[in-house]
């Protein structure tokens, strides 16, 4: 029969020879670093995984974070996509007539008007008109104008409050001098 050779069996014979050469403390001595050194080895590899494992979990954090992030931006995105098509409904309806609006308004609220200035209109954006009234309260109390400037605002119609202007009267303690710019929105003609 033919013996078999294997790769770098005659090292591996001196290093057995080497072995059976050394003394017993020698041995152990060896044994130990060897030890050492496959627990360093191990050590190393540990490191290397759990640091490996830490960054994908960084990156698991950010991402998740990231997406969080992109879901109130949608979020934010749609509810200002609804009270843009809201407004936009709005503008589209019939324009208001500021002054017939006005005076409609404060007979409800019993309220005197004063003196009403048209101011005119201007372009208010791409495709918008605003168109402006200013009105003049003499003598109004402070709970009746409240009341008329939040029937104003809380309207259906697409009427706000621009500038509100009050001086106290010397005359009267309890009323006031007010002047109310108000505006209404509408779409451009043409």
């Amino acid at each position: 029969m033919a013996k078999f050779s294997l790769p770098f069996q005659s090292q591996f014979e001196r290093v057995g020879a080497a072995w059976q050469s050394l003394s017993l403390r020698e041995r152990r001595m060896l044994a130990l670093m060897a030890a050492a050194a496959v627990l360093f080895v191990v050590a190393l590899g540990l490191t290397s995984v759990r640091k490996s494992i830490a960054a994908r979990e960084s990156a698991i954090a950010y991402k998740t974070e990231t997406l969080q992030r992109v879901g109130v931006l949608a979020n934010g995105y749609r509810e200002a996509e609804v009270a843009r098509q809201r407004i936009e409904s709005r503008i589209k309806g019939t324009p208001v007539r500021l002054f017939t609006y006005l005076e409609d308004l404060a007979k409800k609220e019993n309220i005197e008007l004063g003196d009403m200035q048209d101011r005119g209109s201007d372009a208010a954006g791409e495709g918008i008109t605003r168109s402006t009234v200013e009105v003049s309260f003499a003598r109004i109390d402070l709970k009746s104008l409240t009341g008329f400037l939040n029937a104003i605002e809380k309207s259906q119609q697409l009427v706000k409050v621009e500038k509100l202007r009050v001086r106290g009267r010397s005359d009267d303690s309890n009323t006031l001098d007010a002047n109310v710019t108000v505006s209404t929105y509408s779409l451009s003609k043409g």
